[in-house]
């Protein structure tokens, strides 16, 4: 099998929060925002809440920080004592709508859209939520294990069932719930709207939407499951995929060195610690943030660079011949102009794959001789928040890696014995 180069999806049109025209005693709120320090920005933001001038401007920051750390119903909260007039009130649209459907309050997010008279393919897609909520249901906890399939060990696979067909899908955490091609769509008979467009890594392509009427994992049984259709997941790409969305249902485990997925429902104290029991102790946590609906960022560090933040993308499978028939999966991409600033020599970030000799890292985890490719995936802004980069796959692999939507953080378990990889 030929397997070629791509750089799976990172879906929907990122909407621009960040800073413009700031006064200036709310400055360094809105810099310590860009530098992704979200506590701190949040923390400077509320000295300005007593302020008639910057009152509004604090609220919107405040917004955007609690959104990031999940914490819907106060960016809520926060967003409705804005005034109207405020300059960028219009610019917090997309974050509403967000914090309304993670919180599942789907008919109120579409109200929303239509009082603020959002382009069509936005009300379509609200529709489609609104009209068939999302339903998940998982008694106890699952334990999926990796499918049979070429590219498992790069881009992890698990037997599952859409619309009651059995399919092998990948996990993603670049894509949102549900992602495939419209000839898979079509034999799904999912029927579908147009949605605009979205991106498949770097690649804008149009973009519709639909509604599996049951996708079931393991023992996880999920119910009006939205689906994003494009036309480049086709031919050798023909891949269902399922993303960070659908592991946020869950208190969720890729337990990558025993190739299996692990699924709990969030907020049972007992069955969570169950869950744990099944990892080793030897255990790493990294503070995570989320912009949009499945943008997750954390912060990390290239060598003496310690104070980056990284989109934290499983699905960059970015394959390259390697020694003795195999492949070099990229672990990490950012821009040729990064790699410079960061002391890497020309004719390294020239190539089209190279290996760091320095240490790359997610908060106090560090690897090094992994391989980097130049992109721009990564490099852009969530929200304002500046991304340094994309992390994936070939790092996260040596872990059991757990995401932990309710305290938002990551748990990475570090096997250190031949016994732990075969618990």
């Amino acid at each position: 099998m030929r397997c070629p180069t791509w750089f799976l999806p990172a879906l929907v049109a990122l909407a621009g929060c960040g800073q413009t025209a700031v006064a200036a005693d709310t400055s360094m709120a809105w810099q310590a925002w860009e530098a992704g320090h979200v506590a701190r920005a949040g923390a400077l933001a509320k000295e300005f809440l007593n302020s008639p001038e910057s009152a509004d401007e604090a609220l919107h920051l405040l917004t955007l920080t609690k959104m990031v750390n999940g914490r819907y119903a106060d960016a809520l909260a926060n967003h409705a004592r804005i005034d109207e007039s405020y300059d960028r009130y219009g610019g917090l649209d997309g974050v509403v709508i967000d914090c309304l459907l993670h919180l599942g309050r789907y008919a109120e997010a579409e109200r929303f859209a239509i009082k603020r008279e959002k382009p069509r393919v936005d009300l379509n897609v609200l529709k489609l939520r609104a009209g068939a909520p999302l339903n998940v249901s998982l008694d106890g906890t699952t334990v999926i294990p990796f499918a049979q399939h070429p590219l498992a060990e790069y881009f992890p696979a698990f037997d599952a069932e859409v619309e009651g067909q059995d399919l092998v899908v990948h996990v993603d955490t670049g894509g949102t719930f549900l992602i495939m091609g419209p000839h898979r769509a079509e034999k799904l008979r999912i029927e579908l709207v147009e949605a605009g467009s979205g991106f498949h890594g770097s690649q804008r392509v149009s973009l519709s939407v639909g509604t599996a009427k049951e996708f079931k994992i393991g023992a996880a049984v999920l119910e009006n499951v939205p689906v994003a259709v494009m036309p480049t997941l086709s031919g050798a790409q023909d891949f269902v995929i399922f993303g960070t969305n659908v592991l946020q249902q869950f208190h969720s485990t890729l337990d990558y060195p025993n190739r299996r997925l692990i699924l709990s429902p969030r907020g049972h104290a007992e069955l969570r610690e169950q869950h744990m029991a099944m990892l080793p102790t030897d255990r790493v946590e990294v503070p995570f943030h989320m912009w949009g609906d499945h943008y997750m960022f954390a912060k990390g560090s290239v060598n003496q660079r310690d104070d980056l933040n990284f989109f934290i993308d499983s699905g960059l499978v970015s394959l390259h011949p390697g020694g003795q028939g195999g492949f070099r999966q990229a672990a990490f991409m950012s821009s040729k102009q990064n790699y410079a600033k960061w002391g890497y020599p020309p004719e390294e970030i020239n190539r089209p794959v190279f290996k760091s000799d320095w240490p790359i890292g997610l908060g106090t985890l560090t690897q090094d001789e992994l391989w980097f490719v130049p992109g721009t995936v990564g490099t852009g802004k969530f929200g304002g928040v500046q991304m340094h980069g994309l992390l994936s796959h070939a790092f996260l692999k040596k872990y059991a890696w757990t995401l932990d939507f309710d305290q938002f953080k990551y748990v990475f378990s570090v096997p250190r014995t031949s016994a732990d990889v075969e618990r």
